[in-house]
């Protein structure tokens, strides 16, 4: 016999799970378009330059929190727990924008550290969306985007999330403003109003950080200058771009590419790159073999080869090709001489404990 007062019950939500995961196996549009704006979002969180000074400071947080919002959002609208996803989203909009907020002056290694720490004061609150904007704003790129797009609106427009984490009446509770079921129930007009706002919020995002950080739409091969070493800079490769393209509103890319063009910090870097000497194919292949070596060494030869295999299989190659048969070959006289050949570095390490 039930003794329990709780309704909201794990067992009621894995019942939603998997009415939840029939619908979109049914709807491939919407199973695709959510796969679609995941990586959409993680190709956001690349604009973002890492150096020496910033990289582990922490300015990266308050993006990688609103990645994670977003991914907890979608956990509980599989669940049927739609008024808890939409605050998660609420939740990755405001992280996202304090991304390029604590970056503005490209200081956020530095600004961040107050709010990282969570600091009992002032400085270490999370601002509020006026005193965020006003800061954005105070970026001339943003500013004139906005003039032109009034992105601030687009923003406004989201103001409806407001409701769900302070629960404005019926509509906005559990019950969803309807009657049905006082427990997780699957609602199918739940998920597409979340995917909409999950596009809406991702295409804010995205635009404040291309428009802080421009460089992400010039179209470049840095492959030419770094091999297969690129620097996080905040350069993206060419299909990101296009990726970024399909997403965003239309004529949002053409005018921050203009302004890219424009931008003397992002031109300033990309004529210095220019200037670097190209990468020969010995030199990409120094590289490769580099990062090869290290994987080695975790696994051993013989279950890298088995991987390398597995990849070819799923890219339905019959056979490696030349260059990367020479590379097999160089790495299997190296494994043998280094004794990685059917060992990992960890097993030696074992191996020499037991002895």
């Amino acid at each position: 016999m039930k003794i329990s007062p709780y309704i909201f019950e794990p067992e009621k939500s894995i019942e939603v799970h998997k009415k939840t995961s029939e619908y979109l196996s049914e709807k491939s549009e919407i199973k695709n378009k959510i796969a679609e704006l995941g990586w959409f979002y993680h190709i956001i969180g690349m604009t973002i330059p890492q150096n020496w000074d910033n990289i582990f400071s922490g300015h990266i947080f308050p993006f990688k929190e609103s990645w994670e919002e977003l991914q907890v959002s979608f956990n509980l609208i599989c669940f049927g727990l739609y008024k808890q996803a939409f605050v998660s989203l609420r939740s990755a909009l405001e992280l996202g924008m304090l991304s390029v907020y604590y970056n503005i002056n490209d200081e956020g290694h530095i600004m961040v550290r107050d709010w990282l720490s969570s600091k009992d004061s002032n400085e270490a609150n999370t601002p509020r969306a006026n005193a965020i904007w006003r800061v954005l704003l105070s970026n001339e790129n943003i500013k004139n985007f906005n003039d032109e797009h009034n992105l601030r609106e687009r923003f406004n427009e989201l103001g409806f999330l407001h409701n769900y984490a302070h629960t404005k009446g019926n509509k906005y509770s559990n019950q969803l403003g309807r009657l049905k079921s006082n427990f997780q129930t699957f609602e199918a007009d739940q998920i597409d109003s979340w995917l909409k706002t999950y596009e809406k919020i991702a295409s804010i995002v995205c635009t404040l950080h291309l428009l802080k950080y421009p460089i992400a739409v010039i179209r470049y091969d840095y492959s030419q200058k770094f091999g297969i070493d690129i620097p996080s800079f905040g350069g993206l490769e060419e299909f990101n771009i296009d990726k970024i393209g399909k997403i965003l509103p239309e004529n949002y890319l053409k005018s921050i590419e203009k302004i890219a063009e424009n931008d003397i910090p992002t031109q300033e870097t990309i004529n210095e790159i220019k200037s670097f000497p190209d990468k020969t194919e010995e030199e990409v292949e120094e590289q490769c073999r580099f990062i090869e070596k290290m994987t080695i060494e975790g696994c051993g030869f013989v279950k890298w080869l088995e991987q390398q295999k597995k990849f070819l299989e799923m890219i339905k190659e019959k056979e490696f090709s030349e260059v990367m048969k020479k590379r097999i070959e160089y790495l299997r006289a190296w494994s043998i001489e280094n004794d990685l050949y059917d060992k990992s570095k960890l097993d030696k390490i074992k191996e020499k404990n037991i002895t």
